[in-house]
């Protein structure tokens, strides 16, 4: 939510739905994301991310993420959060984004890698406006966050109780 700042409306995928990636998806739904895609290779977790909130789902073992994001999204995701550490799964990430013009993606780097973790990328990608961002924490001051996030939940529920989102899956 502050990392990224998606305004209501935009389309986010979020790879790897683990503790961080299915937090992801709570703060999407906060933000108003009105594409939220959740991307793993555990289908309990794509279930659970289901549940959570996620209105797609996509098993990355099974089927080309990249491919189906733009097909989702038809022309790529405005946000993705890599939230695995793996320098394949942040070059999907970053393949999924929205390319050039006014809406140029960004892609946020959450997954904890080892030092010297090295990434190839796709520098024309990058030059048409992606961004890639790394992220610590959320980027948030707990003694900020908190009341806020707990001010968002008694305004409007929680994303946990609320059965009112639609979900697809991608195989």
């Amino acid at each position: 939510m502050i990392s990224l700042q998606p305004k209501a409306g935009a389309s986010i995928a979020v790879f790897g739905i683990g503790p961080v990636g299915m937090s992801a998806i709570l703060a999407a739904i906060v933000c108003g994301c009105t594409t939220i895609i959740a991307v793993d290779i555990n289908s309990d977790r794509l279930e659970m991310a289901k549940k959570f909130g996620a209105m797609y789902t996509i098993n990355s073992s099974k089927v080309d993420p990249v491919a189906a994001i733009q097909d989702i999204t038809g022309e790529g995701a405005d946000f993705t959060l890599e939230c695995v550490g793996n320098p394949k799964v942040l070059r999907q990430a970053v393949d999924s984004l929205v390319r050039g013009g006014p809406r140029c993606g960004v892609c946020g780097l959450l997954g904890v890698v080892a030092p010297g973790t090295e990434v190839a990328l796709d520098m024309d990608k990058i030059m048409n406006g992606r961004t890639v961002r790394g992220i610590i924490a959320g980027d948030s001051v707990p003694d900020l966050f908190i009341p806020y996030s707990l001010n968002c939940i008694d305004r409007g529920g929680s994303p946990l109780t609320d059965s009112s989102h639609s979900t697809q899956s991608t195989k």
